[in-house]
């Protein structure tokens, strides 16, 4: 989720920040006012191009910053992968333009590129409008999204395929390993027992390393520990006014008053339970004294075996644990790549066996798909007609792609695979008649993207299903339409925005009245100079902005009471609430 926008320098807009909340934000204003620029600024923060056209004039440089509190599962993985510490559950990204020509990206005040922002970008927003959308077309979201419309019977399906493919991917590396190139193989076979011949000498044993670190501080601190040793025996025996002393008189002068006071007699005793106990440290003071650092070149010993465990776990592991798993494989490749026939033979069997587990899974996932397919079309189909799409027609395309070395193959056809199944996933498109059906990257204008994108959103997620969402942005998505098919867009629009964050640009006021918060644009010239503003409106300011939209600049009584009346149905409530 989006939670605070900061923008600088872009175009007119000189200095504005929004905060944004969950749910069903607008933003409107008078054409020109600017509108466009918040979308240009989430463009930015989204890992688009820049040019230093877009700063505002007599400026040095544009910044934009957004505040966001990720949802969608993974953006940590791109962040680790990148070496960007320090993550949390906020990431703060900011994007510096400058007329030099500099482009700067910040994740959480760390500099990174331009290309991780990118990807990093589809976890946190998307944004579809009139000039680009970003993602529709990407046919691995696609199949993200057919997937997600077979609910848990379609995870359960898709765990299954995945697990049999890892499992078809381990015994194929193992056969390749196998029956691969055999000078190749030799030189496997020679690496590996080399490396485990290495580690063999060692005689390496578990967390061997822990006690010789321990002992090496020992070691190297012998001095000190002897001489803070020393004092503390003498502080509790060894000289006049010891605390064993001490203890002993406060002994004696307790028995002398127990017969008048009867907790004496208890506290005699506990000072008789010191008293021991100082004997025992005492005495095991003296011992760790009479065997500290009694045997000559032992640190250079430790030091010596240190750098030698230190040595292997550069190359093998962390830790002598790890090492000992490393010569466990390493032995396990050696046996496999000296096998036999009669081993090759098993292993194969095992992959074909692996091959029809796989098989089985990725056709009952194919076929659930198929089934997918025709209710996510009936539903989107239903969507549209209502969006001023009823035209259009909409289609889930499921193919194969060919590859003729693949071990899987279906009507004797090699094809492609992987852990999500064999099935290629397309969406296509068509917005008039008479015109076929094409991929979405070859059809659709900006605002069809746009009310297409929404229908197949809401087929997909269902009601209510909107947790873990990114921010969605809507630039003009009501181009074209008006009148009930508006009002039925901002009806879609709030029931997207169900436990999610929905961003529209919107000239509509039909679209604007379901708004769980509005956001007015608007601009001034003051000192020769064009000034926008953004403003977050209040319950008052909202029925204003809406009145607005409905009669134009002069506002009236009646298209204040409209306005009320408008926003009121659109929240289910009566015009008094």
């Amino acid at each position: 989720m989006l939670r605070d926008l900061h923008i600088r320098n872009l175009a007119v807009l000189e200095e504005a920040s929004i905060s944004l909340a969950s749910g069903f934000n607008v933003l409107s204003g008078e054409t020109g006012a600017g509108k466009s620029i918040v979308v240009d600024s989430l463009a930015l923060l989204s890992g688009v191009r820049a040019s230093s056209d877009q700063i505002r004039t007599g400026a040095k440089a544009l910044t934009v910053t957004g505040v966001f509190e990720p949802l969608v599962e993974g953006w940590r993985q791109v962040l680790d992968e990148a070496g960007v510490e320090g993550a949390d559950d906020v990431l703060v990204i900011r994007r510096e333009i400058s007329h030099s020509g500099r482009n700067r990206v910040f994740v959480n005040d760390q500099p990174v590129t331009l290309r991780l922002l990118s990807l990093l970008a589809p976890y946190l927003l998307r944004i579809h409008g009139q000039r680009e959308e970003l993602g529709l077309v990407d046919p691995e979201l696609q199949r993200v999204w057919l997937d997600r419309c077979g609910g848990a019977d379609g995870e359960e399906m898709l765990r299954r395929t995945a697990a049999a493919y890892g499992e078809f991917q381990q015994v194929a590396e193992r056969l390749e390993r196998l029956t691969g190139n055999e000078r190749a193989r030799n030189e496997r076979l020679d690496f590996a027992r080399f490396q485990l011949s290495e580690i063999d000498a060692a005689a390496v044993q578990e967390d061997e390393e822990i006690g010789l670190r321990q002992e090496r501080n020992i070691l190297r601190h012998s001095e000190a520990i002897e001489g803070s040793l020393t004092e503390v025996c003498e502080l509790l025996f060894d000289r006049d006014g010891a605390a064993y002393g001490a203890v002993h008189r406060a002994m004696q002068l307790c028995e002398k008053v127990a017969t008048w006071e009867p907790q004496a007699v208890e506290w005699r005793q506990e000072l008789d339970d010191l008293a021991i106990r100082l004997s025992e440290m005492d005495r095991g003071m003296h011992m760790r004294l009479d065997t500290l650092d009694r045997e000559p070149g032992r640190l250079d010993a430790v030091e010596d075996r240190l750098a030698v465990l230190e040595r292997l776990f550069r190359k093998h592991g962390d830790s002598s644990r790890e090492l000992l798993r490393r010569r466990e494989e390493l032995s396990q490749e050696c046996q496999e790549l000296t096998a036999d026939e009669s081993t090759l033979s098993e292993i194969k069997g095992q992959l074909e066996s692996a091959l029809r587990r796989y098989r089985e899974a990725a056709a009952a996932l194919s076929k659930g798909r198929r089934r997918w397919a025709e209710q996510l079309q009936q539903r989107v189909q239903t969507d549209l007609a209502e969006l001023a799409l009823g035209k259009a027609r909409f289609q889930v395309r499921l193919d194969v792609r060919r590859r003729g070395d693949s071990a899987l193959r279906l009507a004797g056809q090699g094809v492609e695979f992987t852990a999500r199944g064999y099935d290629a996933v397309v969406f296509e498109f068509s917005p008039n008649p008479g015109e076929e059906l094409r991929p979405l990257a070859k059809v659709a204008s900006g605002g069809e993207l746009s009310r297409l994108y929404l229908a197949v959103q809401l087929a997909a997620r269902g009601d209510g299903d909107n947790r873990g969402a990114s921010t969605l942005v809507f630039d003009e998505v009501d181009a074209g339409i008006s009148g009930a098919e508006a009002a039925t867009l901002g009806a879609k629009l709030q029931r997207l925005a169900r436990g999610a964050q929905v961003l529209a640009v919107t000239h509509l006021p039909q679209v604007a009245s379901h708004g769980d918060n509005h956001y007015k644009v608007s601009k001034e010239v003051r000192g020769g100079r064009t000034h926008t503003h953004i403003e977050a409106l209040d319950e008052a300011g909202r029925i204003e902005e809406v009145a607005r939209m409905l009669a134009g600049n002069e506002i009236t009584d009646l298209s204040l009471s409209h306005a009320r009346e408008l926003i009121a149905g659109a929240h289910g409530r009566s015009v008094s609430a």
